[in-house]
């Protein structure tokens, strides 16, 4: 006796999820941000605007400040270092798990509005680098004042 089911794409979809999901689990190759043995990475960045300027957040536990090489020309900023590894490379270890990366990184953001390269402040702090980045004199709104008479009275004209 044949039972007849009915097909359910979803719990399909599911499983072939489960499946990749397992796969990604029991390999070499981990998914994320850093990778073991990566040489470049994209060190996280969060960016927004204020009134007066830029904040810019970039994630970098780990780096010694002096080791991180910042960089504006014109409204574009570089933030450039590099991580260096937990061990001696030439030291022979047999690993049971390696997911610290080291290498280096680089991130480069175009800013849409001029930037006041001599006034930039920087802070780090946890491993975030934070910039503030104020907006150049050109790109920042100006309030123009209007000079003259408070009203003239029009010839002819009268209270409507």
């Amino acid at each position: 006796m044949t039972t007849l089911m009915r097909f359910d794409p979803f719990t399909e979809a599911l499983s072939l999820r489960d499946a990749v999901n397992k796969l990604f689990e029991e390999s070499f190759v981990r998914p994320g941000w850093f990778g073991a043995r990566t040489t470049n990475f994209a060190a996280p960045m969060d960016v927004c605007e204020t009134e007066h300027g830029y904040q810019v957040y970039v994630l970098i536990p780990g780096i010694n400040p002096e080791n991180i090489d910042l960089t504006v020309q014109q409204n574009t900023l570089t933030v450039k270092g590099q991580y260096q590894p937990t061990f001696n490379e030439g030291e022979k270890v047999n690993w049971l798990l390696q997911e610290i990366g080291y290498g280096t990184f680089e991130r480069t953001i175009t800013f849409p509005k001029p930037v006041d390269a001599d006034h930039i402040e920087t802070t780090y702090e946890n491993g975030i680098l934070h910039l503030v980045i104020p907006f150049s004199e050109v790109s920042r709104p100006k309030k123009i004042s209007i000079t003259g008479s408070h009203q003239k009275q029009l010839a002819g004209a009268g209270a409507w």
